[in-house]
């Protein structure tokens, strides 16, 4: 249970609407058409923009880039404060993306299919970090 919840908890660390504005609920307020279907710009970022790729969790980290060991360190370097702070930038970058009724689809995804793929490839390795730092 505790390592499903930690897992689960570094990785909406990296979804930047997770620590986004409380006043919208962290975009959930926000309601978009996402491929012409409605839809919240929490709900964008947190998971429709990964399953439209359709792609397997192989498929997905077989299409993240390969670091360096100094780049994975880099990454794991700070604090998990400091890994908030980073999502909270990204988030105000998110949240200028799109507004109120805004139609996202394909030219949405591809302005920021690199940005979703850096803060999943982020949140797994700096899980690893953590539970290295637990078990290791």
């Amino acid at each position: 249970f505790y390592l499903k919840f930690l897992v689960h908890l570094i990785g909406d660390l990296h979804q930047p609407l997770h620590v986004g504005r409380s006043e919208d609920k962290g975009g959930n307020d926000i309601k978009v058409l996402w491929h012409y279907k409605k839809s919240n710009l929490h709900r964008v970022w947190d998971s429709e923009m990964i399953e439209s790729w359709n792609m397997s969790y192989t498929e997905l980290a077989d299409n993240i880039p390969n670091l360096s060991k100094e780049q994975v360190k880099v990454i794991q370097s700070g604090s998990v404060l400091d890994w908030t702070y980073e999502s909270q930038k990204l988030a105000k970058k998110v949240y200028a993306s799109a507004k109120m009724d805004d139609k996202l689809s394909y030219r949405y995804s591809y302005e920021h299919l690199g940005e979703v793929s850096t803060q999943l490839q982020k949140s797994g390795i700096r899980l690893a970090k953590v539970l290295n730092d637990i078990f290791g």
